[in-house]
C-alpha cells in the first residue's frame, strides 16, 4: 500500500513541504501520497498551488485540529504527520485551543495512527513567557513529545519566500505608507530562513530511513538562515528589493503599544498589529549559539545530508518582492 504523508496546514509553508516531499519521491516506488489539510480550504490562495506536482498530492480536505473526531479518519494509513497549524493573533483562549490543545490532539492522533510526527514550533517558544504565542508554542512542543517521544520539533525564525506574511506584508505596506516603521532603535535581530530550506528539512525527517529516524528522533532542530539582520536592516532590504524610497521611522515602544491596543480590535488586515506582537519584537529571534546540548541545527543537517547550506535572503527576496 502506498505510504502517506498528512500535512496539517495548507499555507505557503505546507505547500512547499508538499512540493519537496513529492519531488524527492518522484522516482520512488511505492509512491508517497501527500494529503494537505486545512480548516478552511476554500479560503486558500489558489495562486500558491500552481506548481504543486499533482501526481502525488491529494485534494485539499477540511480538517480542524480542535475537533479530535476529525483526525483519526484523516490520519488513517499515514506514516508521517506534519503539524504546522498556528496563529499569529487572537485571544489567549484561541492560542491555547490551537497551538497547545490542537497540537496535543494532533500528537495523540498521530500516535494512534503509528505515524512519525513532525511538529513545527518557533524560535522563542517559552513556557514561562507571558506572551500567549510564545507560551503555547512551548506547551505544544511538550504535548508533541509527551504523546510521540520520537517526534521531531522544528523551531524556525522568520520564514521567507513567495507568499510569506512578513517580508511580503512590509512590501505591501511600502506601497501606500509614506514611511516604514521600526520599533525602538530597530536593533532586534532576526535570522530569516528560506521556506524551501525548511521544506527540505521536513522532507529529510519524513524519510523512511532508520538511520535518519534515529538521528532526529526526539530532537529539536533550530532553523535559521545564513544571515542575521536587525529589524532596521530588514526594512532597508524591503525598500531595496521593491525599488521604493521611504524614510525608516523609529517608533518608541510606548507608542507601539498604543497602536497595538487600537489595531488589535480591528478585523485582520495588512495593518494588523497587537500589543503582544510589539512585545515579541523586543526579543532577538535567532538560533542560539552554542546550541543547547543534544539539539541540532538546519545548517548542520543541510551540510550533512544535502552537501548544501541555508539560502540567503539576498538571493531570494529580489525574485518576489520586486
Amino acid at each position: 500500500m502506498p505510504s502517506k504523508v498528512v500535512i496539517c496546514g495548507a499555507g505557503f509553508i505546507g505547500l512547499r513541504i508538499a512540493h519537496a516531499i513529492s519531488q524527492a519521491n518522484s522516482f520512488v516506488k511505492p509512491l508517497r501520497h501527500i494529503q494537505i489539510s486545512s480548516r478552511s480550504p476554500e479560503k486558500l490562495d489558489t495562486s500558491l498551488h500552481r506548481d504543486l506536482p499533482s501526481a502525488h498530492v491529494l485534494p485539499l480536505v477540511p480538517l480542524d485540529i480542535t475537533k479530535p473526531e476529525m483526525l483519526d479518519p484523516a490520519f488513517h494509513g499515514a506514516n508521517v504527520v506534519v503539524s504546522l497549524v498556528g496563529v499569529l493573533t487572537g485571544s489567549p483562549k484561541t492560542f491555547e485551543e490551537i497551538q497547545w490543545q490542537g497540537a496535543e490532539n494532533v500528537a495523540r492522533a498521530a500516535r494512534r495512527a503509528g505515524a512519525k510526527l513532525v511538529h513545527m514550533s518557533a524560535l522563542g517558544a517559552n513556557k514561562d513567557s507571558k506572551i500567549p504565542y510564545e507560551r503555547t508554542k512551548a506547551l505544544g512542543e511538550d504535548a508533541a513529545f509527551r504523546h510521540c517521544p520520537d517526534a521531531t520539533v522544528i523551531r524556525p525564525s522568520l520564514v521567507f519566500g513567495p507568499g510569506d506574511g512578513f517580508f511580503g506584508r512590509f512590501a505591501q505596506l511600502s506601497k501606500f505608507l509614506p514611511f516604514l516603521p521600526v520599533f525602538g532603535d530597530g536593533s532586534t535581530r532576526f535570522q530569516p530562513v528560506f521556506v524551501d530550506d525548511l521544506a527540505r528539512l521536513v522532507e529529510l525527517v519524513s524519510r523512511d530511513d532508520a538511520e535518519i529516524r534515529r538521528e532526529l528522533s526526539g530532537r529539536i532542530v533550530y532553523a535559521g538562515g545564513p544571515d542575521i539582520f536587525t529589524f532596521r536592516d530588514i526594512m532597508k532590504m524591503v525598500l531595496k528589493y521593491t525599488g521604493r524610497t521611504r524614510p525608516i521611522i523609529h517608533v518608541p515602544w510606548a507608542i507601539g503599544n498604543v497602536q497595538g491596543a487600537m489595531l488589535e480590535k480591528l478585523p485582520p488586515s495588512v495593518l494588523t498589529l497587537t500589543r503582544d506582537q510589539v512585545k515579541q519584537l523586543k526579543h532577538d529571534n535567532t538560533v542560539p549559539s552554542p546550541l543547547p546540548p543534544g539539539e541540532l541545527s538546519l545548517a548542520d543537517l543541510l551540510r550533512k545530508h544535502f552537501q548544501d547550506k541555508p539560502t540567503s535572503a539576498h538571493r531570494i527576496l529580489p525574485k518576489y518582492l520586486a
